[in-house]
């Protein structure tokens, strides 16, 4: 635990990287099954208020 609220900052820019790829990658592909999986798991991390609804990381100004 102590690791976690050490690094938080790390932790969470990590986060914040893997979704933005894996928003990119989703938009390159031709298929829309990826994008509404994609959006499902977006729904559930602005629901643990880690990303904001529209992919940015909490607490990042755009």
């Amino acid at each position: 635990m102590e690791w976690i609220t050490t690094h938080w900052d790390d932790v969470l820019a990590i986060i914040g990287g893997v979704v933005m790829a894996v928003s990119a990658v989703v938009k390159l592909t031709a298929t829309q099954k990826d994008d509404t999986v994609w959006a499902k798991i977006l729904t559930v991390l602005s629901a643990l208020s880690l990303v904001n609804p529209d992919g940015s990381v909490v607490g990042k100004g755009k």
